[in-house]
């Protein structure tokens, strides 16, 4: 398993039911190769210690943040998170005799609860607007600082999720998804060339 760094952003997390189940749950298999940060919490007097919060992205080789959905984004305490940690010489640009960025070919995911359906986000769906669509500007902002950003995990429908049970199913491909390991692109391609040969196929790649 890569060194992992999981950032919850939840501006609530007492109030939550699908994020504060899953991280409790998390919690346990936590170790030097799985660090969970509450960011709200390091926010301390409306600051993060930025040298402290640069030094878990220093020393992690997979970022995942995980969050609710908030106005089709992700929460306002992430969003300064941002602002404030990925500064030039550290994410991008030059900053005095520092080059950035720090993060190159670093991996980042998100993991992201969504309160309404999956076909609510969908074409012809209330939104009408996938939640990759949504989350573009992260994905971009990722891409800009060098990083990889790989498979997301959604959790649909999160506002009516309450019996112990479905929290379990989840919990179950939550963790599996963290404890994944990413293949490269240029190595999903090979394989698949691979199967394709081995089974023969013709038109459909």
């Amino acid at each position: 398993m890569k060194k992992t760094l999981i950032l919850l952003a939840h501006p609530n997390l007492n109030e939550s039911v699908v994020n504060k189940a899953l991280i409790q749950k998390l919690t346990p298999f936590a170790s030097e190769n799985l660090i969970i940060r509450d960011i709200s919490k390091s926010c301390v007097n409306n600051q993060f210690n930025v040298e402290e919060e640069q030094s878990y992205l220093l020393n992690s080789e997979r970022i995942i943040f995980q969050f609710p959905l908030y106005w089709y984004s992700y929460p306002a305490i992430l969003k300064k998170w941002i602002d404030e940690i990925f500064l030039p010489g550290f994410a991008y640009g030059r900053k005095g005799t520092d080059l950035g960025t720090k993060l190159i070919n670093k991996q980042f995911s998100v993991i992201a609860s969504i309160g309404g359906t999956k076909e609510v986000y969908t074409p012809g769906g209330v939104v009408g607007f996938s939640i990759n669509e949504l989350l573009r500007h992260l994905q971009i902002t990722i891409e800009y600082v060098g990083g990889i950003y790989t498979y997301p995990f959604f959790i649909y429908g999160s506002n009516f999720i309450k019996e112990t049970s479905k929290l379990d199913d989840i919990f179950k491909d939550y963790k599996e998804h963290i404890f994944s390991e990413y293949i490269p692109k240029d190595k999903q391609y090979k394989k698949l060339i691979k199967l394709a040969y081995e089974c023969q196929a013709k038109g459909f790649y």
